[in-house]
């Protein structure tokens, strides 16, 4: 069994989660969005994207998929009565080494601002991690993929992972403040060289990223896009 929560799943399993048709589906649905706004991409002006574009073209791209991604709902593309999946559309950084951000879990009661404060990591731990768990635990099969997308051409990749386990107590190895003790560093959800999950004192919130180790090894990642 894997020490982490989340597990990297093999690209042929992606595949098999997806459906074989999900590829050539997903180019479709995305070139009905992208293709209207070609010229003004070919101006250089910036794309803009809300995260529920993503999540609806994911639904549509899957078999039996619904989007139900609206309100408080850990997940966003129900598949039947048991699977659910988490969207995480995010874009490389620059240099290449990271994504940008994707919110995993949050949390808006007050309070949190007194927890940095303090540098109370239990009880960031408990709001946030234990947070996530929770709802994680809320569906019976978990997953949450990433849509890598490039900066400059807007190809998309995607990898994806399974829930191992949910057993992940506070242990203050696991977690640390950053110098100016404004996010929290959070170990033992995911592979390192995978994913990297931070709590932001500005936001509130449990952060995603995914790392370049996942999106450029072919056993985890594969395309999906090709702009």
């Amino acid at each position: 069994m894997s020490n982490y929560i989340l597990t990297a799943m093999s690209a042929t399993d992606t595949l098999a989660l997806l459906g074989p048709n999900f590829i050539t589906t997903f180019q479709t649905e995305m070139d009905l969005i992208i293709n209207p706004l070609r010229k003004h991409i070919a101006m250089g002006r910036p794309l803009s994207m809300g995260k529920e574009l993503w999540e609806y073209v994911v639904s549509d791209s899957i078999q039996g998929g619904t989007w139900c991604g609206a309100g408080k709902n850990i997940v966003d593309v129900n598949v039947g009565n048991d699977i659910g999946i988490d969207v995480k559309s995010v874009s490389k950084n620059e240099g290449g080494s990271g994504t940008t951000e994707a919110s995993m879990y949050q949390n808006f009661d007050d309070g949190t601002g007194i927890l940095f404060e303090v540098q109370d990591k239990q009880g960031l731990w408990s709001r946030f991690v234990d947070g996530w768990i929770n709802k994680v635990k809320s569906v019976k099969e978990y997953y949450l993929i990433g849509i890598i997308r490039e900066k400059e051409t807007l190809d998309c990749s995607i990898c994806c992972f399974k829930v191992t386990h949910t057993d992940l107590p506070y242990n203050t190895i696991n977690c640390s403040f950053s110098k100016k003790g404004k996010s929290l560093h959070v170990s033992g959800i995911a592979d390192p060289d995978f994913i990297q999950t931070s709590v932001y004192s500005s936001k509130t919130r449990l952060e995603i990223r995914f790392k370049k180790k996942v999106w450029e090894d072919p056993e985890y990642c594969l395309p999906i896009y090709k702009f």
